[in-house]
């Protein structure tokens, strides 16, 4: 469980670090220890998509 938005969590940290991380758990309202627990629904990474996308500002992987 969580596997994959694990992923997107790792990549936002090698990519801006903490605060990005940060970002990460406030637009998705999942931080990173309850997301090691979430279900890698089909929602759950669309929204993890789209926030790394914002975040970053540029494509994300898909996972």
């Amino acid at each position: 469980m969580g596997e994959r938005l694990m992923k997107y969590y790792n990549y936002v940290g090698e990519k801006a670090g903490l605060a990005g991380k940060m970002k990460l758990a406030r637009i998705t309202k999942i931080p990173s220890t309850e997301a090691a627990m979430e279900k890698d629904s089909a929602q759950n990474i669309e929204l993890f998509r789209r926030a790394v996308e914002s975040i970053l500002g540029e494509t994300s992987p898909r996972y």
